[in-house]
């Protein structure tokens, strides 16, 4: 077990351990502990609203390696890598230790009524910070960090450790929050979707919207829900404005407010109303992007719309005017814009800039505080409007996880870039390591992606193998059905994995871009019945990677003596025992590969219709004989029957 001393801080630097206590108490069947302090000033001066609390953790000196996922940015966070824990970035909101005996260690920091947890290294290896932002308090009485250690042999791994970690740090807080298996996943995300940004972006218009919708239902595409993304709305700023790329597009977005809550008049000249009824009348359900602000600068003081909400609203320093924190006037606030937007039709909204608190809002109440009452305005409001149906956004931010309660969509990784071989891999570490901690509270969204960009499939395994929604933001005339057919059935459902997917502990404290290794991505189907794993060569310079894995290394795939696997691709496959495993080689940076994992039980397993990429997903119901299996949709039913793989035609029963 770890030891820890402590010191505190006020507003004028002094550093003291007196009247401070750190105590640790189990909590849960599984064996975690949560370290809280207790600390006071007892004279005049503030605790320090950066760092009023520092725990110097001790205990760890056998590190091997760790993985780190940490905010690199005010919205977006990503994983780091290392052996020293001297060496952890700041803003650590989850760590996983590998010791050299192989035993695992997982920290998973806290946010609660007024403080705020984060990791980092120091001089004499791994601290916890606690601090508010707010220099107005001279106690700090809170739950610091849950902590879990153990090994596979004694039934513990990483993957397990998290999720007791997490559900243990909700009972603790005491605040009604429930981890992500707790919570509702709402039914229309459980279908194809479009989002209109890279699409259109500021171009979006009703015309351009009806164009793409026409285009669906020519090419019997079955998307069911869109997003009407960022500038729909009435922005002034933006009428006659120049700019000369992507970046000064950009520029201009975050320095335009929101002049009123209806939708351009020059590109939407019928009103919002008119263009979501257009696209209901073509099968389209309809939901509406707005960042947590109403837009990135607020709202605009010349507008009619100030006029109408100016009593639910604070300007900050810099001329802005934004919601205030107050809880009644922020639910108010968000109460009177979805009410605005479900009379127009829409079923969903997608609200962004959520972890936009420290910048917004600091030193007005501590970040515990403004995070409680940020959360519970968007979703009461969501709930009341929308029945739910929320996709969180640019709120990775240990205070938004924590505070969020019911809601279960939330993005993990920074925007989707087209045609950008690097952006890739960026992309998938951010995805796949981000979920180790966000996919602890909610469904973790891998954005939006092209079908017709040199990438796509590639990016359609990611979809298919990520346990959340799936949504394309192709241009008009350019979704290619064959490449989104895969991942779904006829009427546009999608073949969803169980949980958000997750590196494989084979890659879980190594950096898989800079080391020899494949890296490999994992998920369960049908309730853990098969397993799914997802290869990858992320070296830049197209080197080979060589990869294996076993059935251990797939989380949550239910024991059985042997396996049978089969590769997407390839049609290659094999009989595995359990304490084997499989190898494979990666040629180059292009190279990818999708394995089935399927219990081998009774000389028989079934994979499934193998033209989709979840094929267990579209087993209905097996038969005594495999070839009798009953799928949800035709195509080519694989079995493997007395080490034999058999491959039949299949209609749809």
């Amino acid at each position: 077990m770890i030891q820890m001393t402590a010191s505190l801080c006020t507003t004028s630097g002094m550093v003291s351990t007196e009247h401070l206590r750190v105590t640790q108490m189990q909590c849960g069947e599984e064996g975690v502990t949560v370290f809280y302090v207790d600390a006071h000033n007892r004279g005049a001066e503030s605790l320090h609203p950066d760092h009023a609390v520092t725990l110097h953790i001790a205990g760890l000196e056998d590190t091997k390696s760790y993985c780190a996922v940490t905010m690199y940015s005010e919205y977006w966070s990503h994983p780091k890598f290392g052996n020293d824990l001297k060496t952890v970035p700041a803003r650590t909101q989850g760590l996983i230790v590998e010791k050299e005996n192989g035993m695992f260690c997982v920290f998973l920091p806290m946010v609660s009524e007024y403080y705020k947890c984060d990791l980092q290294g120091e001089e004499t290896g791994l601290s916890a910070v606690l601090y508010t932002g707010y220099d107005k308090l001279n106690h700090c009485k809170a739950p610091a960090f849950c902590y879990m250690e153990g090994t596979a042999d004694n039934g513990n791994d990483p993957f397990a450790m998290l999720q007791a970690c997490a559900k243990a740090g909700m009972e603790a807080l005491g605040q009604g929050g429930h981890v992500r298996a707790e919570r509702r996943y709402p039914e229309m995300f459980e279908y194809l979707g479009w989002c209109s940004w890279d699409a259109m972006q500021i171009r979006v218009s009703e015309e351009g919207l009806l164009q793409k919708c026409t285009e669906f239902v020519q090419k019997q595409i079955p998307v069911r829900w869109a997003i009407l993304d960022d500038m729909w709305a009435d922005i002034r700023e933006f009428w006659g404005a120049d700019y000369q790329s992507f970046g000064d597009m950009c520029q201009l977005m975050h320095a335009s407010s929101l002049y009123d809550f209806e939708a351009d008049p020059i590109r939407f000249p019928k009103g919002l109303k008119h263009c979501i009824d257009r696209m209901k009348e073509m099968g389209m359900t309809v939901g509406m992007w707005h960042p947590v602000t109403g837009y990135w600068r607020g709202i605009n003081p010349e507008g009619p719309l100030f006029a109408k909400i100016k009593d639910l609203l604070i300007q900050r320093p810099d001329g802005r005017w934004i919601p205030s924190p107050e809880p009644g006037k922020l639910f108010l606030f968000y109460q009177k814009f979805h009410s605005f937007l479900r009379a127009c039709g829409a079923e969903f909204v997608k609200i962004d800039y959520q972890s936009c608190l420290n910048t917004l809002y600091r030193g007005i109440e501590p970040i515990g505080v403004t995070a409680k009452t940020m959360q519970t305005a968007i979703e009461a409001s969501a709930g009341a409007y929308f029945d739910g149906n929320l996709i969180n956004c640019m709120g990775m931010a240990s205070e938004n996880m924590w505070n969020r309660t019911v809601s279960n969509i939330s993005r993990c990784s920074d925007d989707f870039k087209p045609e950008d071989r690097a952006w890739f891999t960026k992309h998938i570490t951010q995805c796949a390591y981000n979920s180790l901690v966000q996919g602890q509270f909610c469904t973790c969204d891998w954005d939006m992606w092209w079908t017709d960009d040199g990438q796509a499939v590639k990016n359609s395994v990611l979809r298919a193998i990520s346990g959340g929604p799936i949504y394309v933001s192709d241009q008009i005339g350019r979704s290619k059905k064959e490449i989104l057919s895969p991942l779904i059935l006829d009427d546009g459902r999608i073949l969803r994995c169980d949980r958000p997917a997750m590196p494989a502990k084979y890659n879980l404290t190594t950096d898989p871009e800079h080391t020899k290794g494949a890296m490999l991505v994992q998920n369960t189907c049908c309730n853990g019945k098969a397993g799914v794993v997802a290869a990858f060569n992320l070296h830049a310079d197209d080197t080979e990677a060589a990869g294996c894995f076993g059935a251990a290394d797939i989380y949550g795939l239910i024991p059985a003596a042997q396996y049978a696997v089969y590769e997407y691709f390839t049609g290659e496959w094999c009989i595995l025992d359990a304490l084997n495993v499989y190898r494979f080689t990666l040629e180059n940076q292009d190279a990818f590969r999708l394995y089935l994992v399927v219990p081998y039980l009774e000389e028989r397993a079934v994979f499934g219709i193998i033209d989709k990429m979840i094929a267990p997903k579209t087993i209905v119901r097996e038969g005594k004989n495999p070839a009798d299996t009953e799928t949800c949709c035709p195509g080519r039913l694989a079995y493997v029957e007395h080490g034999a793989l058999h491959i039949i035609e299949k209609s749809c029963t």
